[in-house]
């Protein structure tokens, strides 16, 4: 039944759904892949985070787990220097059968086994059921919602619900700028009006509540997928400032490392391309807000796998970069574990440990790199 198995496919990284990579036009894609929220200027003030940086888990997967399974899986993920998970509140799951069916038991458990591990959690609000998805995509991959405003309820039940429970990171979407979790295609000015609505729900649940603009896709403007960069000046455009306290990023960058230049890296576009996703805050006075990592890794395995060795310097200098980087805020492993053993697929051997929870060398580099005093 759906109530017992939500479909672990929806919402995945967008890494994780395209193998190889695409060489284009000078560039390389590594495929990746309500209620009325109301004008309120009380609540929208923004909420500054400083330095040091937090770092985290991308984890699609704790919530197919029994409690005593999530239970051990987090201290394991806090022994190695993890203070916080990245977890999806996917509103298909949980109002499939209606705008009156509500079935949180699942989703509760795995907030309940975080915050009884002492993490901190960057809850995703997505999904969207085919009840509440624009006419004629309600049987897609990941129908956009028809209102924005009926997803901005979906957002404040969310925080009411676990704000209670210490939950203040709110990350609205994920890659809302690709085609493969923006369905029929990104809408800029669409997700705009959802990030403000959404934006004004939650703060009114929690002003001290910290709303992230959902993480940007590494992919390039190409059929219907926008680039991380033009998204972000879109939403500009479009009014989202002051409608968020971070921006989100996926800055994959394998097989170049974080730390070497390449144009097409969406780890260069982070800071170093001209222009860049920090040069477009800036430009527009954010330059106080931070930008979090909401996901960063790389394959040890499959048709672009860097091998294992390779997959620890990736996330070595993902760490050590960030710590002396002060407008990162975040930096989110994805993931924990590989979700499979198919050297076909990339998509199986980003995890941290592998399928019978053996820690892979990136799980002693994490850990030794968060460790080390910057």
């Amino acid at each position: 039944m759906r109530r017992q198995i939500l479909r672990s496919q929806v919402f995945v990284p967008a890494t994780v759904v395209t193998l190889g990579c695409v060489i284009g036009a000078g560039l390389l894609w590594h495929g990746k892949s309500g209620a009325e929220a109301g004008q309120d200027a009380k609540v929208s003030r923004p909420v500054v985070r400083q330095h040091p940086v937090s770092f985290g888990v991308s984890d699609t997967k704790l919530i197919h787990q029994t409690g005593k399974v999530q239970a051990a899986q987090l201290a394991r993920m806090r022994s190695i220097g993890v203070t916080s998970i990245r977890l999806d509140a996917n509103w298909d799951w949980v109002q499939f059968g209606g705008p009156q069916s509500f079935f949180w038991a699942q989703l509760d458990l795995e907030i309940h086994s975080a915050r009884a591990a002492g993490m901190s959690v960057d809850l995703i609000i997505d999904g969207c059921p085919p009840w509440a998805a624009l006419p004629g995509t309600s049987h897609n991959f990941a129908p956009r919602p028809a209102s924005a405003q009926q997803f901005a309820g979906w957002a404040r039940n969310v925080a009411s619900r676990y704000a209670r429970l210490g939950v203040k990171d709110y990350e609205i979407w994920n890659e809302p700028n690709d085609t493969k979790f923006w369905q029929p295609a990104p809408n800029p000015a669409f997700y705009t009006r959802m990030l403000q609505d959404s934006y004004r729900a939650i703060k009114r649940v929690e002003r001290s509540a910290f709303v992230v603009a959902g993480g940007l896709a590494p992919v390039t403007t190409h059929r219907g997928s926008i680039s991380s960069i033009s998204f972000l000046r879109a939403l500009y455009a479009d009014g989202a400032k002051g409608s968020f306290d971070a921006v989100a990023l996926h800055p994959y960058s394998f097989p170049a490392l974080p730390g070497t230049y390449e144009p097409w890296s969406a780890w260069s576009q982070m800071s170093a391309t001209n222009p860049s996703i920090r040069s477009v805050m800036r430009n527009h006075g954010d330059w106080r807000k931070p930008i979090w990592i909401t996901e960063f890794g790389a394959p040890s395995n499959g048709p672009s796998g860097v091998g294992a060795n390779g997959q620890a310097a990736e996330l070595r200098q993902a760490v050590t970069i960030s710590k002396s980087t002060r407008w990162i805020g975040s930096v989110f492993v994805y993931t924990w574990q590989d979700g499979g053993t198919d050297t076909r697929t990339n998509a199986d051997w980003f995890g941290l440990v592998d399928t019978r929870n053996r820690a892979k060398t990136a799980y002693w580099a994490v850990k030794l790199a968060i460790a080390k005093k910057a």
